[in-house]
C-alpha cells in the first residue's frame, strides 16, 4: 500500500472555512484506524487559492471547497487502493 500524503492549507481563510475541522477528524481518523504509518499529514501556510478554500492536496490532486467528512471519505479510498 502505497503512502498517502494529505496537505492542508493552513492559511488563516481557509483555516476559518473548515481546515481546522478538517484536521481534527485527519488527525483522530489515522489514530482511530492505526494508519499513522500509511498517512501523512503536512500543513501549508498558504496554498494560494483564498477564495475557494478550504483547499486540501491529496497525493498530489486538488480540491476546492471541500468539506473535513469528504476528506476522510478521499482518504479511505486512496488506502484501498
Amino acid at each position: 500500500m502505497a503512502k498517502v500524503k494529505v496537505e492542508l492549507c493552513m492559511g488563516s481563510s481557509c483555516f476559518s472555512r473548515g481546515n481546522s475541522k478538517t484536521l481534527e477528524l485527519l488527525e483522530n481518523f489515522v489514530k482511530e484506524n492505526n494508519v499513522e504509518n500509511d498517512v501523512e499529514i503536512e500543513g501549508h501556510l498558504c496554498l494560494g487559492r483564498c477564495s475557494s478554500g478550504p483547499i486540501v492536496r491529496v497525493n498530489n490532486k486538488d480540491y476546492e471547497n471541500i468539506k473535513a467528512e469528504c476528506v476522510i471519505d478521499l482518504i479511505r479510498e486512496e488506502l484501498i487502493k
